[in-house]
């Protein structure tokens, strides 16, 4: 993708707030190009999302976040997350927040990328969470992690 003079730009690629992926406007329905996407996203210095392609970066529009929580897994370590591009990682609770609709994100792909939890994960999610004093926590154990 070239870039003008003024530093604006066409994005070809747009990702919607439920992790689906569009060129040109057209579903990205491949799987294996789809999880290639996903597996080669990245960041500039400028915070714009591009995939990296062997002749260019294509940039992307994000909607509100690349990746999706599908769904979260309760385990005796911890609390596992699901993702969009059919990965699983470790919930660090540390960067779990969430957003003023009460919507939770995290981090994801080592801190790179914030992540938002689908509906069914966050009512799975929900299962998990005890109040005390009118603040919400997640208990692992004898561990309480309150939500900020």
């Amino acid at each position: 993708m070239r870039e003008k003079k003024n530093d604006k730009f066409r994005p070809r690629i747009y990702i919607d707030k439920e992790g689906r992926w569009f060129q040109d406007g057209i579903p990205v329905l491949h799987k294996w190009t789809y999880l290639y996407n996903n597996r080669h996203l990245r960041r500039d210095k400028k915070g714009r999302y591009y995939i990296e392609e062997g002749m260019g970066r294509i940039y992307a529009i994000v909607e509100d976040t690349p990746f999706v929580v599908k769904m979260i897994d309760k385990r005796k370590d911890g609390f596992y997350l699901i993702l969009n591009d059919g990965t699983e990682e470790k919930l660090v609770l540390n960067s779990l927040k969430m957003n003023k609709e009460n919507i939770p994100y995290t981090k994801v792909k080592g801190g790179e990328f914030d992540a938002r939890f689908t509906r069914p994960a966050y009512y799975e999610f929900t299962k998990y969470l005890r109040q005390d004093k009118g603040k919400f926590y997640l208990e692992l154990g004898d561990y309480k992690h309150y939500l900020g």
